[in-house]
């Protein structure tokens, strides 16, 4: 056997258990925290209710963006993808919110409309706010197929 063949399997024999440690880290790491972040889930799910409940879907996504410039790391921007998502299905009814909002599946309006979405918003985390805005667009897709 060669000994460039050699060297090319020992760097993938070492890149699959890289990724193997990776995986089992990840998957070590939230059976660790799985029930802090459980309830951290049903926190922000009551908030988001009683939010909603009391504004429109734009004061949602206001809200969302502002709670957004102090989420620190993903797991807290993700919190806020889920706090939108439940505000908007509590929120009060607003017709012409969906307007304009292109289906998740036209990949690229999709993505220009959420960054003139964000920009127009004024956020500081463009990426962050991508993905916090999908929420908008998961929301009004739902609201076309099944209108309240």
């Amino acid at each position: 056997m060669p000994k460039w063949l050699k060297i090319l399997l020992l760097v993938m024999v070492g890149l699959v258990l890289l990724c193997g440690l990776g995986v089992g880290g990840v998957a070590w790491w939230f059976n660790a925290n799985k029930d802090r972040l459980r309830e951290d889930g049903k926190r922000i799910m009551a908030e988001a209710k009683a939010f909603g409940s009391t504004t429109d879907a734009d004061g949602c996504v206001k809200e969302s963006l502002r709670r957004l410039e102090s989420a620190d790391g993903f797991v807290a921007q993700a919190e806020q993808k889920v706090f939108l998502r439940a505000c908007l299905e509590n929120t009060l009814a607003r017709p012409d919110f969906c307007e304009g909002v292109p289906s998740m599946n036209e990949l690229m309006k999709a993505a220009t409309w959420s960054v003139a979405n964000c920009n127009d918003r004024g956020a500081k985390d463009p990426q962050a706010c991508g993905r916090l805005i999908q929420a908008v667009m998961e929301f009004c897709s739902k609201e076309r197929v099944s209108p309240k």
